[in-house]
């Protein structure tokens, strides 16, 4: 279990996931955070990160439509919902958790419902979107810590993009704080042309962040409550916010259509393939591979191309699976080898047996 990053000054850590999006590009009836990457939700991918970097609690935002989220309610009883009303901008999405944290105060122009859990007593709150499966959690910690040294009370993880089209852009002030954050539909030309670029991951005190929300308006092309208005106002006050740079931006894609969806399903696919090879598993031509998150893989085993591995599926050491073979909800005890073609559907496989090629077994042990 991984000990809360400011353990040892008695403040905690609330994570804060900002998950109303419609999926409207995603022309879809279902909200974009319940689609799917690796057999989880987004929503639950990013709820997994960030208590794994170290989050005491979570506070998800929602569109008013919260029954379709019900079944994460139940297996995380824990979790605080605000509903976003108004979906106004990200500054109104944030504004709409504000009942969820004692002492934080609800900006006059919004309005906060906490429809689930109790308020939180955290000093210090991390903003992420729902969107994000593929954060690396070390890299979330990571920021937090270096942010808490520098003794700022608000920050923003900034990361180095080539090509950084349709992300907001970070600008410095002479000594390397923050001086704004510029959306790309705001931008003039040259400031288009900066790579350090806006994540999306913010890290606040509490109380700071929304007297920061207080003082920002939806004077933009949007007309929206940008969040990132808060960094202005903050250099206004004195208060510069700290600026964290990572050169891991594939780690901050988010999800905006089917494409999107695919790419970086595709990419944390072939992290997971990389991470099982690792462990000493022989994969035959890993982009034909497709493995879900809960899927395990003992060493010395061999997965041939085309694979398919998912749900809850089992592979013990020495196992031999032929191409194109389905696996889901299998269970393959130790020098199992499975024939081309084969599916194998919620069963068992005891040690040592061969299943045929194009053999179909759903619901047996054999």
């Amino acid at each position: 279990m991984i000990e809360p990053v400011v353990s040892k000054t008695n403040q905690t850590i609330s994570a804060l996931i900002l998950a109303a999006g419609k999926g409207t590009r995603m022309k879809s009836t279902h909200p974009k955070a319940l689609h799917t990457v690796m057999g989880r939700t987004m929503i639950e991918w990013v709820m997994d990160i960030v208590k794994q970097a170290g989050a005491a609690d979570i506070t998800l935002v929602l569109s008013q439509d919260t029954g379709v989220f019900d079944f994460l309610l139940k297996t995380h009883p824990q979790t605080r919902i605000a509903v976003q009303k108004k979906q106004q901008g990200t500054g109104d999405a944030v504004a709409a958790a504000a009942a969820a944290y004692l002492g934080a105060k609800t900006p006059s122009w919004a309005g906060s419902e906490l429809v689930s859990g109790k308020s939180t007593k955290a000093d210090w709150v991390l903003i992420c979107a729902g969107d994000t499966p593929a954060m690396n959690p070390e890299t979330i910690r990571e920021f937090m810590e270096a942010s808490l040294a520098s003794n700022k009370r608000l920050a923003i993880l900034g990361m180095n993009v080539a090509e950084p089209k349709g992300y907001g852009r970070i600008i410095k002030t002479p000594d390397g704080g923050l001086a704004g954050v510029i959306e790309e539909r705001d931008a003039d030309a040259a400031t288009k042309n900066i790579t350090i670029c806006n994540s999306g991951v913010i890290f606040a005190n509490v109380s700071w962040l929304f007297e920061l929300l207080e003082g920002i308006s939806p004077n933009n092309s949007q007309k929206e409550f940008y969040l990132t208005d808060i960094f202005g106002l903050a250099v206004k006050r004195g208060e510069p916010a700290f600026v964290f740079e990572t050169n891991a931006a594939s780690e901050f894609a988010g999800v905006n259509d089917r494409a999107q969806l695919a790419a970086i399903e595709a990419t944390m696919v072939a992290r997971r393939s990389r991470e099982l090879m690792a462990g000493g598993v022989t994969i035959c031509l890993p982009n034909t591979v497709y493995v879900e998150a809960d899927v395990t893989v003992e060493s010395d085993s061999k997965i041939e191309s085309g694979v398919v591995l998912k749900g809850k599926t089992r592979i013990a050491r020495n196992c031999e699976i032929g191409p194109q073979v389905v696996l889901e909800d299998a269970v393959l005890g130790v020098g199992v080898k499975v024939g081309a073609h084969a599916v194998i559907i919620r069963s068992t496989v005891a040690a040592g047996q061969s299943v045929m090629p194009q053999s179909v077994i759903i619901d047996k042990e054999i």
